[in-house]
């Protein structure tokens, strides 16, 4: 075996023993420039060479190494067709050989300060134009731009650091696009002679805070804009208008970033960014909402995400030309399928490589579209489909429903005075609005009408009921039911409190008897807090009643919170909530939670000596203690007990004791 060996020469160059593969037999990836290596092996000369970015290997077969070498062909990292952002670099041609970078810089011998072609500085490389189709840079090149980055440049501000490069330099220089990033200022020039001059005023300039001026000026892509101010989205209107076919209602939209109008005045809008999407859709449904056909083609779209909005502005689109375009699944078009498209392009997406044949292409396209009779420029065959040309939009939601005018009158008004003590702050009061044996429990979840953040529901969740998400833990699912008054009113104490909008309340009674009731109230409500915007909660409470005395008592009770809609957030509390006198409900009669209790006259000898002996023993008045032993069907050693426990929480209004 021979031995790997590593010698200096006298000009200071390595050299490497027999079996080396980084020498090549024309010079081109080697460390020694020109030289050749002639390496032995089994007695007869090797002429192959070995270069690591995509040459030739021994016996001159080519190389499928994809390891990063040092060769003439070096090949891009994985993030070479994106810009300094993260995003798709736009100012290639989508449709070129974009997937690889040619690098034309190669490793010179030491000392040796020539470009690599043995040319000038300002002499353009060799393939300059299929660099510039490509969307590379090119030194030399008179339309090459240049990004200028400032480190702590933000400290300085924009116009004390335009005016302090602008007087220590002899070129003049118009910056484009220029913004901050945390503390590092950015900035677009299209001029060669003035990059390397601001090059040349690094650390030479003292910026007002004192620290030297780092100036940052490398080749790159066109700018992007991020923010359009008036003056852009102007033009961006005058663009969109020449691109505009009113007699087909046809827009074009191809390639809109390299569009020849808007390059002119030194803008280059990407089509694939959120903002210039979300202005593009805002002028056409503010212009031209009956649009039929659209063409965004070749604008490095990878999602349909922000094309969302365009759907609802313009919902006559029947013809979508998308092709050329980075779009990777079939499943971005679930985002626009409410456009009922006759005519649909995709080739050269990469999704439509992704099936095994044509006809499972097409199935995949008519699933999101069934009335689609051209695909890629070919006529389909008509699609089978049960088309009733039946309005599928639910009808109008009308308001409550009661089963009769006196059924109102009782729900109404129980509604009104449990709400009442529910939001006054004492819901302990809410006692005797539930049965002994009563059962509560409450569900909450995100609303998923709103796509955006919601406010968080962390109050609600720990004692949540969710069926779907207790399914795994059945223990949970018995623990969070609330068994009981006491339990019930003690978890209610616990939730946050609130202020209900009465106004928003829409009640439907689906049963009712002599002896059970059943109703379910809709509406919304907002916490009482601290901030300058509550959280505001859309809610339902179902309750199942039976009659007590003059009035009823809760035996289930169902609640559901979840985030307020769009639509509940912008109705919520715009109208005041009707006075007690301009109730439809008269304000006067007997409690329905709280029955008063009968005249004296009409308790038994039993129950007024009942009467007499809770209020020596338990402090209360008579009132109160009639309420509670009638509560507890007369069961004086109960009342005593729930009396008891009841104290021990604080839970006895104040009133109780008053004689």
């Amino acid at each position: 075996m021979s031995q790997f060996k590593v010698t200096t020469s006298r000009d200071g160059r390595r050299v490497f023993g027999e079996h080396d593969d980084r020498w090549t037999d024309n010079g081109r990836g080697g460390h020694g420039g020109g030289q050749r290596s002639f390496g032995k092996r089994g007695g007869r000369k090797n002429y192959g060479g070995f270069n690591r970015g995509g040459g030739y290997n021994r016996g001159g077969r080519p190389d499928r190494s994809r390891g990063r070498g040092r060769g003439f062909n070096n090949g891009p990292g994985p993030r070479s067709r994106f810009d300094d952002e993260g995003d798709v670099d736009m100012g290639g041609n989508s449709g070129g050989p974009s997937t690889s970078r040619y690098t034309p810089y190669g490793n010179n011998r030491r000392g040796d300060r020539r470009n690599t072609y043995g040319r000038d500085r300002d002499t353009q490389p060799p393939y300059a134009d299929k660099y510039k189709k490509m969307g590379l840079p090119v030194r030399g090149s008179d339309s090459q731009w240049y990004r200028v980055l400032i480190p702590f440049g933000k400290k300085a501000g924009k116009d004390g650091l335009l005016k302090l490069l602008n007087d220590n330099l002899d070129v003049p220089f118009i910056p484009v696009c220029f913004h901050f990033e945390q503390e590092k200022a950015v900035f677009h020039i299209q001029d060669r002679k003035a990059s390397e001059s601001l090059r040349g005023l690094s650390n030479r300039l003292t910026m007002s805070n004192g620290f030297k001026m780092i100036v940052i000026s490398k080749p790159s892509g066109p700018p992007s804009v991020f923010t359009l101010d008036k003056e852009v989205i102007e033009k961006l209107k005058v663009c969109m208008s020449s691109r505009y076919d009113p007699a087909t209602k046809a827009l074009n939209l191809s390639n809109l970033y390299n569009d020849t109008t808007l390059s002119q005045d030194r803008i280059h809008l990407a089509l694939n960014k959120q903002t210039v999407m979300s202005q593009v859709s805002d002028i056409i449904g503010e212009n031209i909402p009956e649009l039929e056909t659209l063409d965004v083609s070749e604008n490095k779209l990878m999602g349909l995400d922000n094309m969302k909005d365009l759907v609802t502005k313009a919902p006559n689109v029947v013809r979508l030309n998308m092709g050329k375009n980075l779009i990777r699944v079939i499943q971005e078009l679930e985002k626009i399928k409410d456009w009922k498209l006759q005519e649909l392009i995709l080739d050269g997406n990469d999704l439509c490589d992704r099936f095994k044949d044509r006809t499972a292409y097409i199935s995949a396209v008519r699933k999101r579209f069934p009335k689609v009779i051209k695909l890629d420029g070919h006529d389909l065959p008509p699609p089978i489909t049960f088309d009733l040309e039946s309005s599928s939009s639910l009808p109008q939601k009308k308001g409550s429903f009661f089963l009769s005018p006196e059924l109102q009158e009782l729900s109404v008004k129980f509604l009104k005075e449990y709400f009442t003590i529910y939001d006054s702050g004492d819901r302990q009061s809410l006692l005797p609005a539930y049965q002994d044996e009563a059962l509560f429990s409450l569900s909450t979840a995100f609303n998923p009408l709103i796509e955006y953040g919601q406010p968080k529901l962390h109050d609600y969740m720990p004692e949540s009921r969710n069926l779907l998400k207790t399914a795994r833990d059945p223990g949970k699912r018995h623990k969070v039911l609330k068994k009981g008054k006491l339990g019930i009113v003690s978890q209610l104490c616990e939730l946050p409190k609130t202020t209900h909008d009465y106004n928003s309340f829409v009640v439907d009674v689906d049963h009712a008897s002599s002896t059970l009731m059943s109703f379910t109230v809709l509406g919304v409500f907002k916490e009482d807090s601290r901030s300058d915007k509550p959280p505001i909660r859309s809610f339902s409470r179902h309750f199942v009643t039976v009659p007590s005395g003059t009035g009823m008592v809760i035996v289930n009770d169902m609640m559901t919170v979840t985030n307020a809609s769009h639509e509940q957030f912008q109705k919520a509390f715009k109208s005041q909530a009707p006075t007690p006198s301009s109730s439809p409900v008269p304000n006067e009669g007997p409690s329905v939670l709280f029955p008063p209790p009968a005249s004296s006259t009409s308790f038994t000898p039993e129950q007024q000596q009942k009467i007499q002996s809770f209020c020596h023993d338990s402090g209360m008045n008579a009132d109160y203690s009639a309420k509670c032993l009638q509560q507890y069907n007369w069961d004086y050693m109960e009342a005593g007990k729930v009396f008891s426990e009841l104290q021990k929480q604080n839970k006895i209004p104040p009133e109780a004791f008053l004689s």
